[in-house]
């Protein structure tokens, strides 16, 4: 057989092969987008079966008031000195500087789904684990420093955990919420993924603006922290593959909104208060036993459940030195 005969067939059955494999990939693929369209849809008929918060009263007393720890607070003020965040923040507009926060905390590591938990659970350590030990780490340490970095610089902000409607234990979410004087309202950073949401004009909103339109069936737009607009060729390729795979931001936020639980107190360090108060955002037609009782966690936490979507969104008292 001749060389260039010999090329040929070596050529051809590289070709056949690729072919081959192309085809299992994209079959599953495929098989992948089926399964993840689906659960799209049964993500969003829990949305749209439990769509409001009629503020039903609880069957116990309970006042539902959030503490934020002001940036005169002594590790907030080391916190704000050690890593010049006034420098981070920019001399921008409140939105630029909540934005550039939010970019260096996403920028520090990358992501793990289950890191193990450091004992000490505070911006010093955790952005030492991430910087100096390249420790990669997941949503629930990422928004526990934006957290901090933010209330060090003065705004109002709660770790947020978005919570679906049955397998909490197996999945769900973290982020940062921020209360922005200029917007007059709640919105929200994913120091995690990168990312914030917006609405058809480009306006930044909130995790119960998410949830709405999520139940209303209408469009999210989602812009990354390092361009804050159209996805650059990593993301266009990335977008692809996620066309491919029927998935998301907007998907994945579809499965962790149904319900929302806040800490009571945001400040330094607040995985170290011996006695911590959750209050968690349950819809109209949610497991109504919920609001006659609180619940303690195995691990201390009590959780009071609210039905109040106003209240739980309560504007902050003007920020205090």
């Amino acid at each position: 057989m001749s060389t260039t005969r010999t090329n040929a067939v070596v050529f051809a059955g590289a070709v056949l092969a690729v072919a081959v494999l192309t085809s299992s990939v994209m079959l599953f693929a495929n098989r992948d987008r089926r399964q993840n369209i689906a659960l799209g849809r049964e993500w969003s008929r829990l949305l749209r079966e439990s769509p409001t918060f009629s503020a039903q009263r609880p069957a116990y007393a309970v006042d539902v008031r959030f503490q934020y720890a002001p940036p005169s607070d002594p590790d907030l003020t080391r916190l704000r000195r050690t890593y010049q965040l006034d420098s981070i923040a920019g001399q921008g507009s409140e939105i630029e500087r909540i934005i550039n926060l939010a970019r260096w905390t996403y920028r520090l590591t990358g992501h793990a789904n289950e890191p193990e938990i450091p004992k000490e659970l505070n911006a010093f350590n955790l952005i030492h684990l991430a910087r100096d030990e390249h420790m990669q780490i997941n949503c629930y340490m990422k928004t526990i420093i934006l957290n901090e970095v933010l209330l060090a610089m003065g705004f109002a902000s709660r770790q947020t955990h978005l919570l679906p409607h049955s397998h909490e234990e197996d999945a769900s979410h973290f982020v940062t919420s921020v209360y922005s004087r200029t917007l007059d309202k709640w919105i929200f950073m994913d120091p995690d993924m990168g990312a914030y949401v917006t609405n058809e004009r480009g306006d930044i909103l909130g995790v119960s603006e998410v949830r709405d339109r999520l139940v209303r069936g209408r469009a999210l737009g989602v812009r990354g922290f390092d361009d804050g607009g159209p996805l650059g060729l990593g993301g266009a390729w990335q977008e692809l593959m996620n066309f491919k795979r029927g998935v998301s931001y907007p998907w994945f936020l579809s499965d962790f909104v149904f319900k929302i639980e806040c800490p009571q107190v945001s400040m330094f360090n607040q995985r170290g208060l011996p006695k911590r108060a959750y209050f968690q955002l349950i819809p109209d037609g949610y497991r109504p036993d919920l609001l006659r009782a609180s619940k303690t966690t195995a691990s201390g936490r009590r959780v009071f459940f609210v039905n109040d979507e106003g209240l739980f969104w309560q504007k902050p008292a003007a920020p205090s030195q």
